[in-house]
């Protein structure tokens, strides 16, 4: 029995390496060169001729023994990417293995908010010639007030110093540059969504042992970048549609609108779809709309049926005026500023599907939604009950990251996206699952789905006592659309891009753990680094 991380490394790496060593290495192989992060700015710049394959990594640690020859070979099987990076973890200083960093796929929003490559990055140098990463002319390299900033900003690196200038360096002026010229932050192709692959490259196994624990890079060192950043005049400017499904439950309603309202600056619309109240609450959730049309638009829809949240959010949407359709249960509160601009302002960009928010229990600081990952084969919120102000596995409950899924009681999507994917499926989904076959169908079509984890709501994932029957009534649906969203996207639904094969598969887990019984490389080195 494996009982811990590294026994579980030194089994597998022997295995890796072994398969490495099958594979073999072509005699067409391109060169390559193993350089610093503190040398590799002067390097890239000193105009000496450069080698088909440049490997960088971090000064503090080492190369894991794999890393060269995966790294080449995932170039040779992938012609058409030029930037790549890999896992890494720690090694103590009695050299054993602690603290694994299982990276996601490519995660563009991921990135714009914290440098999740890391410490080691690997790229064609051939792909330099599509960018300018030293913003520079060439006579510049030669002048040397140049080149002892340049030794100076080396020095500081080298001796542990304050870095910024290097790093700033790599991750805004050519990792970031890199990302851009090879489509990242492009809707992916219609061949990239059916081989399930992504411009920038990600090698699922441990590449770098850093001799202290992982720190990740903030965003603020490319916070002058225009790929993705805030714009507030654009995020204000786009009229937003709010839609809210709700029966019997007029008191919450009422409290959920006027918390919007009080923390939104922006121009909005809000639509009420009433699955069947009472005639009595029916005539409050018509007060309610009459009062808020004194200074705003509200409309109201009474739609009597059998429970149906997809058709709901399609009743609604169908009706909505705005640019952006923002989903929202009438049990969420909102208690802070500007969180409908933080959302808007992912949703706007081209390459963005779905853009949802954390969610906390109410009056706490406990996770009840911070993204949704395919874990066994099912949707799972994790980080789920547990404790928001700690940070949970490199702050995957910080910042911005893309998910596969977001939740339904909080989500964004530009209407021309949403009517792209005929909007929510009543037919298959109409009880529970709707939300996660939508964001799916968003990923396969080449999108990108987001949650932010900078910005709160509070959700009470509660109502009268009529919709608790309801939603009793539904997770008794639950598997049945289960089995449909496994049939409809087989793929995804047995591996996640956004969580790393060697976690755990337990839905039952909320943590992120590295599988410590999974010890084998389900592809070979060479194969598609599909989760499988």
């Amino acid at each position: 029995m494996i009982r811990n991380y590294h026994e579980w490394y030194s089994e597998h790496e022997r295995d890796l390496l072994q398969r490495t060593a099958q594979a073999g290495q072509s005699d067409s192989a391109p060169s390559f060169e193993v350089v610093r992060y503190s040398h590799l700015k002067n390097y890239l710049l000193s105009g000496q001729e450069l080698p088909g394959i440049i490997i960088a990594c971090d000064d503090d640690g080492r190369l894991s023994e794999p890393a060269v020859p995966l790294i080449l070979a995932f170039f040779a099987a992938h012609p058409d990417v030029n930037i790549l990076y890999g896992d890494e973890d720690r090694v103590r200083e009695d050299g054993t293995y602690t603290s694994p960093w299982m990276k996601s796929d490519w995660a563009p929003d991921s990135f714009l908010s914290t440098f999740y490559p890391g410490n080691v990055i690997a790229f064609r140098s051939e792909a330099l010639l599509t960018i300018n990463p030293g913003l520079r002319r060439a006579e510049d390299i030669e002048d040397a007030s140049t080149r002892r900033q340049d030794s100076m900003d080396e020095e500081k690196a080298r001796s542990n110093e304050d870095d910024d200038p290097m790093r700033a360096w790599i991750y805004g002026k050519l990792f970031l540059k890199l990302a851009q010229a090879d489509g990242g932050f492009l809707r992916r192709p219609r061949r990239m969504t059916a081989e399930g692959s992504f411009p920038v490259g990600h090698i699922p196994e441990i590449l770098f042992h850093a001799a202290s624990r992982p720190v990740l890079w903030p965003s603020t060192l490319i916070e002058d970048s225009l790929t993705g950043r805030y714009s507030r005049e654009s995020a204000a400017t786009r009229p937003v549609s709010i839609i809210l499904p709700s029966r019997d439950n007029p008191e919450m309603l009422r409290s959920c609108i006027y918390s919007v309202i009080n923390h939104t600056r922006m121009p909005l619309e809000i639509i009420i779809v009433d699955n069947g109240s009472s005639p009595e609450n029916r005539r409050k959730a018509e007060a309610l709309t009459e009062e808020l049309c004194e200074n705003g638009r509200a409309l109201y829809i009474y739609k009597e049926g059998p429970f149906n949240m997809a058709r709901f959010y399609n009743i609604g949407a169908a009706a909505a005026g705005g640019e952006m359709l923002l989903f929202l249960h009438d049990d969420i509160e909102v208690a802070s500023d500007r969180w409908l601009s933080y959302l808007s302002e992912k949703t706007k960009l081209p390459y963005v599907g779905a853009t949802g928010i954390k969610l906390l229990y109410p009056s706490s600081n406990i996770i009840q939604h911070a993204g949704v990952s395919m874990v066994g084969g099912e949707p799972v919120n994790k980080l789920r009950l547990r404790q928001n102000a700690e940070s949970h596995y490199f702050d995957q409950n910080r910042g911005v990251r893309n998910v596969l899924a977001v939740s339904g009681a909080c989500m964004m999507v530009r209407r021309e996206v949403f009517e792209e994917m005929d909007g929510f499926d009543e037919v298959n989904f109409p009880e529970c699952l709707c939300d996660v076959d939508f964001c799916l169908r968003l990923f396969e079509a080449g999108y990108y789905n987001v949650v932010r984890n900078d910005k709160s709501l509070y959700y009470y994932e509660r109502g009268s006592e009529e919709n608790e029957r309801t939603r009793e009534e539904r997770l008794a649906h639950r598997p049945s659309e289960l089995e449909k969203l496994r049939k409809l996207h087989p793929w995804i639904c047995s591996g996640d891009p956004y969580y790393h094969r060697y976690l755990t598969r337990d839905p039952r887990e909320p943590r992120f753990l590295v599988d410590l019984e999974e010890t084998g490389v389900r592809e070979g080195p060479c194969g598609r680094h599909r989760v499988g």
